[in-house]
């Protein structure tokens, strides 16, 4: 064996090529039909799923943005309560400063008034138990008029004392009165903070309430924004999906129509039979297939080469063994499914007739059976064709 340069250029496209005509197992325009309803179907059905969540995630926006509302003004609220707490705690400081001043106030006129007293009590005494000594200035006295002074002074001596004790009970009692109703006003204040700052805590349990509701509707808008997402995912495989459905159905409905057809033979003679002895068990179409089963009188017997021409692939996956690819012409090609390793490799020149691997290649397909297939390459693609006239 030896080389020639390829009659096909060696592209990443023709790798692709080769997969999707001898890896993929051949299916039925039937087949690929109801593939194709299964695929519109779960679009139809994914799109209805991406659909109804668009609009809970509407609904959710919705909510958030009353909550959202509702946190604002409980924030003003709660702003209020404290500004009015705040001035309520002020005027309770000045009260009691005032009240302490008052009491302070208080006990000193209470002391002064005390001191009075005990002024006032010395002097009882002093006129009741010392009543002779109170009046010896009196009889000292050397003229009538003399006496009649010094009696007025005593007595208005006495008198001033009583009055000035009457003035600080009275101020003792009208600070007291003042000091009376700054302690209610301060009860009273007391009273407003207390409900202020119960008011503020209700305020701010119902906007942790709410802060907890925003947290909570947040995780569920994310976990729903990640279920669209990856529905949208498979929305965009399941297009892609559909579209290569599509195309296959089109191109199996151009084969159809091609087999119709002879096509010309150019570059090749007639085609080797490529199992010695074996039979078409199956003919090219039957059960929507596009090839040969070929059976040979045993396992593992040997394939040929229909014809000559350069080894354009050779391709191993499990289910079917390893496949070989031929290429007679620009547009001309054989394949070759369920062999052992070839003996041949890419790009390789083969003989008519020369053996290119042994079957019993694939997991499964029987051993002693060949899928065998004729490809012309037209418009950009390949057209499978019936072997059976090429023989």
């Amino acid at each position: 064996m030896h080389r020639e340069p390829r009659l096909f250029p060696a592209t990443p496209i023709r790798w692709l090529l080769v997969l999707l005509l001898f890896v993929l197992p051949a299916l039925s325009t039937a087949d690929l039909e109801a593939q194709l309803r299964r695929a519109e179907a779960l679009r139809a059905q994914r799109a209805a799923q991406a659909e109804a969540l668009r609009r809970e995630l509407a609904n959710l926006d919705q909510q958030s943005k009353a909550l959202l509302s509702d946190l604002e003004r409980l924030s003003r609220e709660l702003g209020e309560l404290e500004r009015a707490r705040h001035a309520t705690l002020v005027r309770i400081e000045e009260n009691r400063r005032a009240l302490s001043a008052l009491e302070a106030k208080i006990d000193r006129e209470t002391t002064r008034l005390e001191t009075l007293k005990a002024q006032l009590s010395h002097l009882m005494v002093s006129l009741w138990e010392k009543r002779a000594g109170r009046y010896l200035p009196l009889l000292k006295a050397r003229s009538f008029t003399e006496l009649a002074v010094r009696s007025r002074w005593l007595a208005t001596l006495g008198q001033a004392d009583l009055e000035l004790a009457q003035k600080v009970v009275t101020l003792t009692e009208a600070l007291q009165e003042e000091a009376k109703k700054r302690q209610v006003l301060l009860d009273r204040l007391a009273k407003d903070e207390a409900v202020l700052r119960q008011k503020r805590a209700a305020v701010a349990k119902k906007k942790a309430e709410v802060q907890q509701k925003i947290k909570a509707l947040e995780k569920n808008k994310k976990a729903k924004r990640l279920k669209l997402s990856e529905l949208l995912r498979t929305q965009s495989a399941l297009e892609k999906e559909i579209a290569s459905l599509k195309s296959r159905i089109e191109q199996q409905r151009r084969q159809a129509a091609l087999k119709k057809t002879r096509v010309p033979r150019v570059l090749v003679g007639e085609l080797l039979f490529p199992v010695d002895g074996g039979r078409i068990a199956q003919k090219y179409g039957e059960n929507a297939q596009d090839f040969e089963w070929i059976e040979a009188p045993k396992a593992a017997a040997a394939v040929r080469a229909a014809a000559g021409g350069q080894v354009f692939a050779t391709l191993y996956y499990g289910n079917v063994g390893w496949t070989v690819m031929i290429q007679h012409s620009e547009t001309l090609f054989t394949q070759y499914v369920n062999l052992q390793e070839p003996l041949v490799k890419t790009g390789d020149r083969v003989e008519q007739g020369e053996i290119i691997g042994y079957l019993g290649g694939g997991a499964l397909i029987p051993p002693n059976v060949l899928w065998f297939r004729v490809a012309v390459w037209k418009n950009g693609t390949f057209n499978y064709v019936d072997p059976e006239p090429y023989y």
